[in-house]
C-alpha cells in the first residue's frame, strides 16, 4: 500500500505531502483544481514516462517520494529485480530536471527508467476511465482472461510460447535456404576462393613480425657485419692491445697485492668475473659476427612473404589473429552451404516434431481458457448483479486462430443488457456508464491477483448516477477490505462510503496558483459532499443531506464488512 506521497513542484502544486491509510480513500474537488496531477505524480513513481512540462513554471526539477509498504511476494519480486535482499517498505525518489534528465532511487539506490517501471508494476495499479476504452479493444480481452487464469495459465503461455519460438526460428531457416538457392550457391564459390586461398598462405600468429625483423636485419647486414667485427676486435681479437688484455694485465697487478689488502682483494675477485664475462660475450659477438651474411634470395623471399600478407590483411583483416578468425567463420558458413540440402532435411524433420508440440501445447492452453472463461463468466456476473446489472449476460466468447504468440486462440467479451436479445459485442451495445459498472466487476474479480498493490480509480464512474453509483461506491469500499484502493471520484455516493476523504483545492497566492491537498475531518466531509450535491452554493438543507448520506453509508459499510466476513 502507498503509505506516503510527497509531491514538490510538479504542474501547480508546489509541494504537497500527503500520509495515506488502508482500506478506501477518496479524493475530490473542482474541476480544475489538480486531481489528475496526484495521479500524473504516482505514475512518475511507477516508471511512466513524464514530459518536463510538468515541472512548476519558474522551477527547474520537479520531485516525487513515495514510501510503499508490500507484502513478501512483491517484496521478493522486487529485490530480485534490483539485485538486493528483500524489504517489505519500499521508498522510491524520482527527480526530473528542465534538462529532461531523471534521478531515480528505489531504497537508497540507483536505479533506471526501466527497472523502476518493472518496480511500479508490484505496487501500484492505476485505472481510469481509459481502461474502459479497452473493453472495447478486442485484443485486449484474451489478456484479461489469461490474467484470470493466474499462475496455471502463465506456466501453459510460456510453455507454449517456448515451443512456437523454436518453430518460428526453425522454419525462417528452412525459408531462408529455399530461397535462396542461386545466392548460396555464389556465396558457396567465393568463400571457395577465400579459404583455399587463406589455406595455400598457410599464416601462424606473430609470423609477421618475425619478418619484419629478419628483413630489419638484412637491410642493414653490412652496417651490422662490419660494426661488429671492429667490436670484437677491441674486445678481444685484435692484433694490437684489446680490452681482455688490458683488464686481465690490471688483474694479475692486483692479485700480485691481494694477500694484503682484503678490499684489493674482493676487487680482484670482482675483476676476474668482470674479465670472464666479457671474454665469454666476445666469443657470442664473434659468433654473430660469423653468422652474419647478405642473402638476396632471402631478402627476396622476406619481401614477397610480407606483401602477401599485406594483400591478405585488406581483404581479410587487419591482423593475422583476425584473417585467421575470418578463416574459421568462412569455413563454417561453407560448411553449411555445402551441407544445406541435409540441414533442410533435419529441419523439417524437427519443424514437424515442433508442430505436433506445438498444436498440443495450444490445445492445453485453450482448454485451461474455456475452464477459466466460464469462471470468470460466474463471477463477473455475480459482480454485476451487485452492480445492478443482474439481467446483463455475459460471455467470454472463444474461437479458433491461426498460431500466434498467445496460442491459437481468439478472445472477445459478448453483453447483452436486454432480455431476449442475442450477446453481442461491448462496443456495439455497452454505453458509457455500463462499461465503467463492466470494467469495475472485471477489475474486481483480477484484484485477487494484485497481491499488496495499491488500486487506483481515477474517474472510472464517469457516466454514470443515482443508484448505480451507490453500487459502484459499494463495490469500492468491498474492494477495500482487501486491498487500498484510492478514487479519485465526483460522485458524493461514493465520497460518502470513503474511510478517508481528502480535498484538492486551488487557491491563487502572490500571484500564482497553488494548488493544496488536506485530509477532511466530519465537518469537512460533510461540507464537501454537500458540493458536490448542491452545486456552486452550499445550502443547510445539502448540508443536512450529506450527513444523511454519510450516516447511510456508514450502516452500508457495516453490513458489507458483516458480509465479508461470513464467506
Amino acid at each position: 500500500m502507498l503509505k506516503h506521497l510527497s509531491i514538490k513542484n510538479v504542474a501547480v502544486i508546489e509541494s504537497a505531502d500527503i500520509d495515506f491509510d488502508s482500506g478506501l480513500s477518496v479524493l475530490t474537488g473542482e474541476t480544475g483544481a489538480g486531481k489528475s496531477i496526484i495521479i500524473d505524480a504516482i505514475n512518475m513513481l511507477k516508471g511512466e514516462r513524464a514530459s518536463r512540462s510538468l515541472i512548476r513554471a519558474g522551477e527547474t526539477k520537479a520531485r516525487v517520494d513515495g514510501v510503499f509498504e508490500t507484502d513478501s511476494s512483491s517484496a521478493a519480486a522486487i529485490a530480485d529485480i534490483m539485485g538486493t535482499e528483500s524489504e517489505n517498505e519500499i521508498i522510491i525518489s524520482r527527480e526530473m530536471n528542465s534538462d529532461g534528465k531523471n534521478t531515480i532511487r528505489v531504497n537508497g539506490m540507483p536505479v533506471n527508467i526501466t527497472m523502476l517501471k518493472a518496480i511500479g508494476e508490484h505496487l501500484v495499479n492505476i485505472h481510469g476511465q481509459h481502461d474502459n476504452t479497452s473493453l472495447l479493444s478486442v485484443r485486449s480481452h484474451i489478456g484479461f482472461l489469461d490474467r484470470f487464469g493466474g499462475e496455471e495459465t502463465a506456466k501453459l503461455i510460456t510453455q507454449y510460447r517456448d515451443i512456437h519460438s523454436s518453430l518460428e526460428k526453425m522454419q525462417s531457416e528452412l525459408d531462408e535456404l529455399c530461397t535462396n538457392e542461386q545466392e548460396n550457391l555464389r556465396r558457396r564459390d567465393m568463400l571457395l576462393f577465400q579459404t583455399q586461398e587463406l589455406e595455400e598462405a598457410q599464416l601462424e600468429i606473430g609470423e609477421e613480425e618475425e619478418l619484419e625483423a629478419r628483413r630489419l636485419l638484412l637491410d642493414n647486414a653490412e652496417s651490422i657485419a662490419q660494426n661488429t667485427s671492429v667490436a670484437y676486435e677491441m674486445l678481444y681479437g685484435g692484433e694490437e692491445v684489446t680490452c681482455h688484455d688490458v683488464l686481465w694485465s690490471a688483474i694479475k697487478k692486483l692479485e700480485s697485492v691481494s694477500d694484503f689488502s682484503s678490499e684489493v682483494a674482493d676487487l680482484c675477485a670482482s675483476l676476474s668475473e668482470a674479465g670472464y664475462l666479457i671474454d665469454e660475450k666476445a666469443r657470442e659477438l664473434r659468433s654473430v659476427c660469423d653468422g652474419i651474411s647478405f642473402d638476396g634470395a632471402e631478402k627476396k623471399n622476406v619481401e614477397e612473404r610480407l606483401e602477401l600478407i599485406y594483400n591478405l590483411k585488406r581483404k581479410y583483416g587487419s591482423t593475422i589473429e583476425e584473417i585467421l578468425k575470418f578463416y574459421d567463420n568462412a569455413c563454417e558458413e561453407l560448411s553449411k552451404i555445402e551441407n544445406s540440402d541435409e540441414r533442410a532435411a533435419t529441419l523439417e524433420a524437427e519443424i514437424k516434431r515442433l508442430s505436433a508440440l506445438r498444436e498440443n501445447a495450444a490445445s492445453a492452453l485453450s482448454a485451461q481458457r474455456q475452464r477459466c472463461a466460464r469462471k470468470l463468466e460466474a463471477q463477473v456476473k455475480s459482480h454485476l448483479a451487485d452492480l445492478n446489472m443482474a439481467k446483463v449476460e455475459f460471455e467470454v466468447h472463444m474461437t479458433e486462430a491461426d498460431y500466434g504468440s498467445n496460442g491459437a486462440d481468439s478472445v472477445e467479451f459478448l453483453i447483452c443488457t436486454n432480455v431476449g436479445e442475442e450477446k453481442k459485442p461491448l462496443a456495439k451495445i455497452a454505453s458509457g456508464g455500463e462499461l465503467s459498472r463492466i470494467m469495475l466487476a472485471i477489475k474486481n474479480v483480477l484484484a485477487a491477483f494484485d497481491g499488496g498493490k495499491t488500486v487506483i480509480f481515477d474517474e472510472i464512474d464517469t457516466g454514470v448516477s443515482g443508484n448505480a453509483a451507490q453500487k459502484i461506491g459499494e463495490k469500492l469500499y468491498s474492494m477495500s477490505l482487501s486491498a487500498q484502493v484510492l478514487c479519485i471520484t465526483h460522485l458524493p455516493q461514493i465520497s460518502a462510503l470513503a474511510d478517508t476523504h481528502y480535498l484538492i483545492s486551488k487557491n491563487v497566492a502572490s500571484g500564482r496558483t497553488l494548488t493544496c491537498v488536506e485530509p477532511l475531518s466530519q465537518n469537512g466531509r460533510a461540507e464537501e459532499i454537500a458540493r458536490t450535491l448542491g452545486g456552486a452554493e452550499v445550502t443547510d438543507i445539502a448540508r443536512q443531506n450529506a450527513r444523511e448520506l454519510i450516516r447511510g453509508a456508514e450502516d452500508i459499510k457495516k453490513h458489507i464488512r458483516n458480509k465479508t466476513e461470513d464467506k
